[in-house]
């Protein structure tokens, strides 16, 4: 089932989101029941530490960016603030910006002064998905990972195929270089 997030009923079970928090070793501070007055659909949205959280419509763990659940929190509780790395990079105009030195904000447009930096170098949690702690971007010394367009991915491959395809003449030799490089796989 492929989910576009404009079917605010989907959703995964409470506890389940709960279980996955506390596998992780996430502390969950509050949990916040958030309805659509109109639909009547509920959901519910943990809330971590330095101010991250993770909603049961998963929005912002597959996409990378915040739900609309969290903004209907961020505008209910004053003591929340927003922090621009809740948006995954995939997403910034720049994705080598350092969000670490952009201070948080609160809903008045108001910077508190902390900045992802002020929290603990050994917490490596995921600011745009908590339960993502492995994620290859947030291991120390290696460099952020960007998307590639189609075309660039595709001339860096024939760059990098061409002295293979140099030596094919024949249908086996295209046969045995498809065969070498399904191996390498």
């Amino acid at each position: 089932m492929v989910n576009n997030f404009g079917n605010d009923t989907a959703y995964i079970g409470t506890k389940w989101l709960l279980r996955l928090l506390a596998s992780r070793g996430l502390e969950v501070i509050h949990l916040l029941k958030v309805m659509n007055r109109g639909t009547r659909a509920t959901h519910f949205l943990a809330m971590l530490p330095e101010n991250l959280y993770a909603c049961d419509c998963c929005m912002g763990m597959n996409l990378g960016i915040p739900c609309r659940h969290y903004f209907q929190v961020l505008t209910r509780m004053p003591t929340l603030s927003f922090h621009i790395g809740l948006v995954r990079a995939r997403w910034y105009q720049d994705q080598s910006l350092d969000v670490t030195i952009i201070p948080v904000i609160s809903l008045d447009n108001v910077a508190r002064g902390t900045s992802l930096r002020s929290q603990p170098q050994n917490s490596l949690v995921n600011v745009s998905n908590p339960l993502d702690s492995s994620a290859p971007h947030l291991r120390p010394g290696s460099q952020p990972t960007r998307t590639l367009n189609a075309r660039e991915v595709y001339h860096e491959a024939q760059e990098a195929l061409k002295p293979l395809l140099n030596g094919v003449i024949t249908q086996e030799d295209l046969d045995d270089l498809k065969e070498e490089l399904s191996e390498l796989r």
